[in-house]
């Protein structure tokens, strides 16, 4: 019982949000990755940590972002790379001005 309270507290703590509505400048900690094939093609798919709530925020990066399956697989493995910040710098136009720290 006590799993199932964890897994429901767990997706219940998950947002689906674009990246154009993170906060501005803020660092946002990279759980892990994937690639997923969308109706628009393959995209990056990330999972981040929301130090505000401690909840979950799965966003997909913008279509030019391209990861290889091998690199994607080498950062959830976990060791130095993990420790990679998603941080949202606003708009350029029509598109998500974001950076890697």
């Amino acid at each position: 019982m006590e799993s199932l309270k964890k897994s429901l507290t767990t997706q219940s703590n998950t947002r689906f949000m674009s990246v154009g509505d993170l906060t501005i400048n803020f660092p946002y900690p990279i759980i892990r990755m994937e690639n997923r094939d969308t109706q628009y093609g393959l995209t990056v798919h990330c999972v981040l940590e929301c130090a505000e709530d401690g909840g979950l925020i799965e966003v997909y990066l913008p279509r030019s972002i391209k990861i290889s399956d091998e690199e994607v697989r080498e950062f959830n493995r976990g060791g130095e790379n993990r420790m990679l910040n998603l941080i949202f710098k606003g708009r350029r136009g029509r598109s998500f001005n974001i950076g890697f720290q």
